[in-house]
């Protein structure tokens, strides 16, 4: 059994492709939509430009192929914004998306509360409604299903956060600007790690383990609260920590809000990924790069190539050996 991961160009977004082989049709499963110019974006005299998601899809099709699970983790325009410019031009079939995973307004059953406030959500809700695709909500921590692949495990977000989302999603903060990109790794390590709080908009994303037959482990933590998950991982029957897994997309694209060092005590991936050009959040953080690097031998994976570029300085190079052969790009 092979399990593919694709992480496209997607701004400062988040879109993954996960290919799962298992005998004659691979499974496949979308993990977010990026930004809305991840599927398409104006060009020169106004012409409209294919982005890597439609690029993506028109690949699928001409193959035969279909998405089997469409889990979109966050209603952050950086992580919908793609599905709903996608189902504004070509509404797809159900024969194409068969399953959409998504949490909306609906609440829980565990107390009452507000209505969800995010036109962003609203509008996708409103046009699957329309449209007549079902997608499946109240997507929370504790949530297994098992396939004939293996299992997808939700590890985030709790019923508590799933229920402020739904009732405030418009309120958050936003992570500032500090790239901090000229300190040396050895430095930043040697600073107290410091985690500041993370909007409701994030601490209500999904977050899941995919877990293979074989016993291959794969983190997708979307831009879920890095307590949660934490929690998580040291509860999951018959699996003790460190638990090894081949691929781990971090949360929120590499944040230091959404990130702590204790979460390598935890697992011990072969790669991380950070999926984000940097223009907007001036992510990843390099707080989360420093520890990453230091105390694990894992490969680092950038979807683009010029962020990875930025990142390092001649030191780390100089204090790492084999530093440059760990950076890989999609």
């Amino acid at each position: 059994m092979e399990v593919k991961i694709e992480a496209l160009r997607a701004s400062y977004g988040d879109c993954l492709f996960v290919t799962i082989a298992d005998g004659d049709k691979p499974f496949i499963i979308m993990i977010d939509g990026g930004t809305a110019t991840t599927y398409s974006h104006k060009g020169g005299k106004g012409k409209t430009l294919s982005g890597p998601l439609k690029q993506k899809l028109d690949a699928l099709k001409e193959q035969g192929l279909a998405i089997d699970l469409m889990i979109l983790t966050h209603v952050d325009d950086d992580h919908i914004g793609g599905v709903i410019r996608w189902f504004e031009n070509d509404m797809p079939t159900g024969s194409f998306v068969k399953r959409i995973w998504m949490n909306d307004d609906v609440e829980i059953n565990v107390g009452a509360g507000l209505e969800n406030n995010s036109a962003q959500a609203a509008s996708l809700k409103k046009r699957l409604m329309d449209n007549g695709i079902s997608f499946e909500n109240q997507k929370v921590k504790g949530y297994e299903e098992n396939f004939e692949w293996g299992r997808i495990l939700l590890l985030a977000p709790t019923e508590i956060q799933h229920n402020r989302i739904a009732r405030d999603i418009a309120c958050g903060l936003e992570n500032a600007v500090s790239t901090r990109y000229d300190v040396d790794i050895k430095t930043l390590i040697q600073e107290e790690y410091f985690c500041d709080k993370a909007s409701p908009e994030n601490d209500a994303s999904i977050a899941l383990l995919l877990q293979t037959n074989d016993g291959e482990n794969n983190l997708f933590l979307g831009d879920a609260n890095i307590d949660t998950v934490i929690s998580s991982l040291t509860g999951i029957e018959g699996l003790e920590p460190p638990i090894h897994c081949k691929w781990v997309k971090l949360s929120h694209h590499g944040s230091k809000n959404n990130f702590k060092p204790e979460l390598l005590n935890l697992i011990d991936s072969e790669n991380f990924i950070f999926s984000t050009d940097g223009t907007r959040y001036g992510h990843p953080d390099k707080e989360v790069v420093a520890w990453i690097v230091d105390r694990t031998q894992s490969k680092l994976w950038f979807n683009y190539s010029e962020r990875a570029e930025q990142i390092f300085t001649q030191q780390d190079m100089l204090d790492y050996t084999g530093l440059d052969e760990r950076i890989k790009v999609f």
